[in-house]
């Protein structure tokens, strides 16, 4: 794989990670389009590059992260919670991998994405009562819309910013915590997918060092750029672009790999 289209990969990942479109489900267009069977047989350059949009929320959230470590125990269980649905769909969605990741489905769940935005956007908020009980439920449930995003094609970022708006969180909250959930949720997922690799057989290296550092910095510095854009969304309105955008790209997407 050349160098530059590790850069164009890396920018890629760095751009759509935080933003409510799938990351993940471009990059498998992106590998598609541009022939790039490698990268079948080394995932670790996807890893990479996941890594880097993850040091970006890391060094973007700083001061929320060692606020929620050292001082607001509460949020950082509230988080711990959120995560637990990920492991009962981790494991079913496992079972159809094979049937959730081909092309031919690809297109239907970015237009579940874009009923997913649409819904939120259009949905009105309705002033509950904060109580304890209430927070476990918001957890579960975000938890449980961020589970889906392991299908390509689901954003995470568009599931769960969508479940906390049906929580009747403000549009700045859900961004906030859609976020600041995603670094443990990302990281882990990577870490497990490495040690699957490595557990099973060690992953060909069979691109070159400077692609992966290359990848990884792209990622890294867009996705800096991306998630300072998406902060600054205060309406959720501001979102419909998202929303139609993966409606038209979902509608191109099946016509193309079920009917071209």
């Amino acid at each position: 794989m050349s160098t530059i289209y590790a850069l164009f990969l890396g920018l890629l990942q760095g751009l759509l990670e935080f933003l409510p479109v799938s990351s993940s489900a471009h990059f498998k267009l992106a590998k598609h389009f541009l022939d790039l069977k490698v990268l079948d047989n080394s995932p670790i350059f996807e890893l990479v590059c996941n890594l880097g949009t993850s040091l970006a929320a890391i060094i973007f959230l700083r001061k929320e992260i060692y606020n929620i470590l050292f001082h607001d125990r509460q949020k950082f269980f509230l988080i711990l919670l959120a995560i637990v649905p990920l492991v009962p769909i981790y494991i079913f969605f496992k079972h159809i991998q094979k049937l959730t990741s081909s092309m031919e489905v690809l297109g239907f769940f970015f237009i579940v994405t874009s009923l997913l935005l649409f819904t939120a956007i259009f949905y009105k908020n309705k002033t509950i009562e904060n109580s304890s009980n209430r927070k476990i439920k918001d957890m579960l449930f975000i938890g449980f819309m961020q589970g889906l995003a392991l299908i390509p094609g689901i954003s995470r970022s568009g599931s769960t910013i969508s479940a906390a708006c049906y929580r009747s969180w403000s549009i700045k909250e859900a961004i906030s915590f859609s976020f600041l959930l995603s670094i443990p949720t990302v990281m882990g997922g990577n870490v497990l997918e490495a040690a699957k690799l490595f557990l099973k057989d060690a992953p060909t290296l069979n691109i070159s060092l400077i692609s992966y550092i290359v990848g990884f910095l792209a990622s890294f510095i867009m996705g800096i750029v991306s998630i300072r854009f998406i902060f600054s969304i205060t309406s959720k309105k501001k979102l419909l672009p998202f929303a139609w955008y993966t409606l038209i790209l979902g509608l191109v997407t099946i016509v193309y790999f079920n009917f071209v």
